[in-house]
């Protein structure tokens, strides 16, 4: 029996990656969403400027720019609020401080190469979605459904969640007809869902940037990418037509950690003093992933008025890989003098080119495919220099990707005070994007319509020596 559960656990997480791996795809290979507060300031349109770290992974072609050695951090206040897209109540909110950028570039004039490394919290996993429902369906259908004329031994093979609703004493079984059933009316079940996630991704650069001419620089840099989250799903049911079973918990527990590595390499043209033009590629991320699933069921039965039974999940750690699809980017910056700037960037990546490297998962390319369109961020953003104080504002917008949700837009602004060798900045900057969510199977819930809203107050400070 212990062999059956693990080779059902190893099936099963097979099967989660499905419905994963378009998420994971979609996270891991998006644009640098946040980093330091020049960068927030102006929604991300840096690919032709430098002046900023994350800018630099971005685009190192820019370092060969620095007439000076610098280093720079920031620190970062993010929020995470759902709205319910019928009524704009807030479902859940997440809060959070964190370290959001640092570096650091030298300055050769013998070699003329400039090396630069940073430390960028590209983006974090803060959501806190709480949902009720009265009179719907219950998590427990699908289950039941898929155990029909399975003996209870054989319901290890059909996966962990039907052999634990049996396991639990949540369900019964006809013996004559094979069915598993409930004992409660699962057509009107009340819920309580909630879901509670923590996690960043992190990206370490190193990387170099030279002047090939007055008007030609270029760059390359090798990146390694860290991402991990901690994800409770807990769901809640009650039944007032039951005619034993009262109430029904389920929570799930996860813990996934991944670690990638690329490389970037990008141009800077100067035609005039005025324009600038870049273009930058990052080659695709291979990635490593480490999952961890555990969940429990709890089942309460008026026949015995306390917890009939508690059944303990199938934790175990699964491993497998995966490679993002590389990313095309571009930028144009008309520099005013000291009057400020007029800054434009495009990327584009295409989705077609990612793939799972795990040959268990191999499969999942096709779906990958299928579900994920090529994607296109546009961003722009202008500068307005009043003697020591510069004036910052962008906005971004982000094609419709991915199924189940909208285009994603952005908006920010950002003020920086300068004096000798010390630049101060501050930046806001929210992202918007209507998406879907289903509390559990889309075979008996509808999809929950909610606005996912995520601010960023960046503060931060660059020395020049």
């Amino acid at each position: 029996m212990k062999k059956l559960r693990l080779l059902s656990l190893l099936l099963f997480l097979t099967f989660l990656s499905k419905s994963q791996s378009v998420d994971y795809f979609a996270t891991l290979n998006q644009p640098v969403l946040w980093g330091d507060a020049r960068y927030n300031s102006l929604s991300g349109a840096m690919t032709a400027m430098s002046g900023s770290f994350t800018a630099l992974a971005e685009n190192p072609a820019g370092a060969g720019l620095y007439r000076q050695a610098a280093f720079g951090s920031d620190l970062s206040f993010y929020s995470t609020t759902h709205f319910k897209n019928s009524n704009n109540f807030p479902t859940g909110n997440a809060l959070s401080m964190n370290v959001a950028n640092l570096g650091y570039i030298s300055k050769e004039p013998e070699s003329g190469v400039n090396i630069f490394f940073t430390y960028n919290s590209d983006d974090l996993f803060r959501q806190n979605l709480r949902y009720n429902q009265t009179g719907g369906g219950s998590i427990q259908q699908q289950w039941l459904e898929n155990s029909h004329y399975y003996s209870p031994d054989d319901l290890p093979w059909v996966g962990p969640y039907e052999d634990m609703l049996y396991q639990s004493y949540a369900s019964d079984r006809n013996d004559t007809t094979g069915e598993y059933y409930s004992t409660a009316n699962l057509n009107n079940t009340d819920f309580e869902h909630d879901l509670r996630r923590t996690g960043m991704k992190n990206q370490w650069t190193l990387g170099f940037g030279a002047e090939a001419s007055k008007q030609l620089y270029y760059g390359a840099s090798v990146k390694i990418v860290h991402s991990f989250e901690k994800v409770t799903v807990t769901h809640e049911e009650s039944y007032s037509e039951t005619t034993d079973l009262t109430s029904f918990d389920v929570v799930d527990y996860w813990d996934n950690s991944g670690i990638g590595i690329t490389a970037n390499a990008g141009l800077l043209y100067r035609p005039t003093q005025a324009m600038r033009i870049g273009i930058a590629v990052d080659l695709p991320q291979v990635y490593s992933f480490t999952q961890n699933w555990d969940t429990e069921m709890i089942a309460f039965r008026s026949s015995v008025n306390q917890i009939i039974s508690k059944a303990e999940g199938y934790g175990l750690l699964y491993q497998w890989s995966m490679m993002t699809a590389p990313k095309l980017k571009s930028g144009f910056t008309l520099v005013g003098g000291r009057l400020g700037l007029i800054t434009l960037s495009h990327t584009y990546i295409p989705h077609g080119f990612a793939a799972a490297l795990s040959r268990e998962e191999r499969y999942l390319n096709q779906i990958v495919n299928e579900e994920l369109d090529d994607q296109h961020t546009f961003a722009a953003g202008a500068e307005l220099r009043l003697g020591p104080i510069t004036l910052r504002a962008g906005s971004g917008y982000t094609n419709a990707f991915q199924q189940g949700q909208d285009a994603q837009w952005r908006r920010s602004l950002g003020i920086s005070l300068q004096s000798e060798g010390h630049t101060f900045f501050m930046s806001w900057s929210q992202l918007r994007q209507s998406t879907q969510y289903y509390p559990f199977s889309a075979t008996y819930t509808e999809a929950l319509a909610i606005t996912r809203q995520r601010s960023m107050l960046s503060i931060g400070s660059t020395w020049k020596f």
